[in-house]
C-alpha cells in the first residue's frame, strides 16, 4: 500500500498553541531558532526562509534579530593603535678622561649626540686654558665646563677657534660637554686643556732671554694645543718688552704673563707690549696660538729697565750730539742707550726708515716719543734707553739716530 504525506494548510486542529508550519520551496532551506521574544509562550520555534520576502530586494538575506540563538551578527572589529619603535639614544663616539697638555682628536660628533670629557683640578679658583678646534666647516659646536656637583662653571666658544679661558671654582672633578650648536649635521673636533695653578709642565726660562742682542729661545705648538708654560724670575718693577711671540707679527701667537698670585699681568695683543712687573715673582709665561695651528714660536722679553744688550750711542761732533745706525727687523723694536752728565732738553732725530720711538731713563720710566714737541726732557744726568721701532712696516730697513743736547 502506498503511503502519501499529507500536507496540512492552515492550524492544526489537534494543536491549537503550535505555529503553523510555512511550506519551503524545493532547493531552499530552512532555520529554526528558540523565539525568546514570543510573549506567553516558552520553548516556542519560528521558522525563517531565505526566500525573498515583499518589499526585500531579490538575492538579500533576511537576518534574525540580535540575540537570537544560532544566527548572531558579525562583532565589530577595532583597529589596534600603531605602536611606535622606541627612539634611539644619539650615539657618541668621543669622550672620556682628559688630562692636561695633551690634545684629544674627535673624528665625528654627529645631531643630539654629546661627548662627555673628564678631567681633575687639584687646586681651589683654577682658571682652566681651553683649545676647541673644529675640523669641519658649517658645523658650530657649543662646549660647557660643569662641575662634578652638577653646577655650570662656564661656555667655551670654540666656533671662533680662539683660545678661551674658564675660571673654576673650588678643586676637584669637572665635566667637559660637547654639542652640536644646532643639534644636527655631522661635525669633527679637536680638545686641548691646561691649568694656570698646575700646568702640566712649565719649562725654565734662560736668562739671556732679556737680553736685546739675544736671538730668542724657539719651539713649536703642536696643532691644536693648549698653552705652554715657561717659568721665569725678575726683580719687581722691571718693565719688559714683549718682543716676541705677539699677534701683531700675523702669526696667531701671543704671550700672557702671570705673577705668583696667578693673576694676569700682561698680554701682548695689538696695542703696545711694554709689561712692567709691579707683583712679586716668580712669574709664569704661557705662550698660545689663538687658532690651533701648529706653529713655531720664538721667546724674546728683553728688559727696558737696566736694558741690556743695547748699542751705545757714540759722539758724532764737537758740540755734543751721539750718533748711530741699527736695522729694524719687521715689527721689531731696536735698542739704544746714552748717558746724560744732567739734565736738561734733548732733541732726539731718526730718519725715514724708524716710523716711531720711545726714551726710557733706566728705571724704565717714561720719557717722551716721537709725538714729543721739539725736544725732550731729561730729569737728571743718568743713563737712559731708546727704542726706535718700524711700525707695521714688514721690510727690514736700515736707519740713523742722532741725539742732541
Amino acid at each position: 500500500m502506498l503511503a502519501v504525506p499529507a500536507f496540512l494548510v492552515g492550524p492544526s486542529a489537534a494543536d491549537p498553541g503550535a505555529t503553523t508550519p510555512t511550506a519551503v520551496t524545493a532547493g531552499s532551506s530552512a532555520d529554526t531558532t528558540l523565539d525568546q521574544g514570543a510573549p506567553g509562550v516558552a520553548g516556542a520555534t519560528r521558522t525563517t526562509s531565505e526566500a525573498s520576502t515583499p518589499g526585500t530586494p531579490s538575492g538579500t538575506t533576511s537576518t534574525s534579530p540580535a540575540g537570537t540563538a544560532g544566527l548572531t551578527a558579525e562583532q565589530t572589529r577595532t583597529r589596534s593603535a600603531t605602536i611606535a619603535p622606541a627612539p634611539r639614544p644619539p650615539r657618541s663616539f668621543c669622550g672620556g678622561a682628559l688630562s692636561f697638555g695633551t690634545v684629544a682628536s674627535c673624528g665625528l660628533i654627529i645631531g643630539q649626540a654629546a661627548d662627555t670629557w673628564t678631567f681633575t683640578t687639584t687646586a681651589d679658583s683654577d682658571v682652566l686654558y681651553s683649545q676647541v678646534v673644529q675640523r669641519v666647516a658649517g658645523v658650530d659646536l657649543a662646549v660647557r665646563v660643569n662641575h662634578s656637583d652638577g653646577w655650570k662653571a662656564c661656555d667655551i666658544n670654540p666656533y671662533e677657534e680662539y683660545l678661551d679661558q674658564c675660571r673654576l671654582g673650588p678643586a676637584g672633578t669637572y665635566t667637559l660637554t660637547v654639542t652640536t650648536k644646532s643639534g644636527s649635521g655631522k661635525g669633527a673636533y679637536t680638545l686641548s686643556i691646561e691649568s694656570r695653578r698646575t700646568p702640566s709642565a712649565c719649562g725654565q726660562v734662560s736668562g739671556d732671554v732679556f737680553s736685546w742682542a739675544y736671538p730668542g729661545a724657539g719651539g713649536t705648538l703642536p696643532a691644536g694645543s693648549a698653552p705652554r708654560c715657561f717659568t721665569f724670575d725678575q726683580p719687581t718693577g722691571s718693565k719688559l718688552f714683549i718682543a716676541e711671540p705677539h699677534l701683531r707679527d700675523r702669526t696667531g701667537l701671543r704671550a700672557e704673563i702671570i705673577d705668583a698670585r696667578h693673576q694676569r699681568l700682561c698680554q701682548s695683543l695689538y696695542a703696545d707690549f711694554d709689561c712692567t712687573l709691579d707683583t712679586a715673582g716668580p712669574y709664569r709665561l704661557f705662550v698660545e696660538q689663538i687658532d690651533g695651528k701648529a706653529s713655531a714660536y720664538n721667546l724674546r722679553l728683553p728688559r727696558i729697565s737696566q736694558a741690556v744688550g743695547c748699542a751705545a750711542l757714540s759722539p758724532g761732533s764737537s758740540d755734543g750730539a751721539l750718533t748711530g745706525t741699527g736695522r729694524l727687523a719687521p715689527n721689531q723694536r731696536a735698542c739704544h742707550t746714552f748717558s746724560a752728565t744732567a739734565g736738561g732738553k734733548v732733541d732726539v732725530r731718526l730718519d725715514q726708515a724708524a716710523w716711531t720711538w720711545k726714551l726710557y731713563d733706566d728705571a724704565g720710566g717714561y720719557i717722551c716719543n716721537q709725538s714729543s714737541v721739539e725736544y725732550c726732557v731729561l730729569p737728571a744726568a743718568g743713563r737712559y734707553t731708546l727704542l726706535p721701532w718700524s711700525g707695521n712696516d714688514y721690510t727690514a730697513r736700515d736707519y740713523q739716530v742722532t741725539v742732541n743736547p
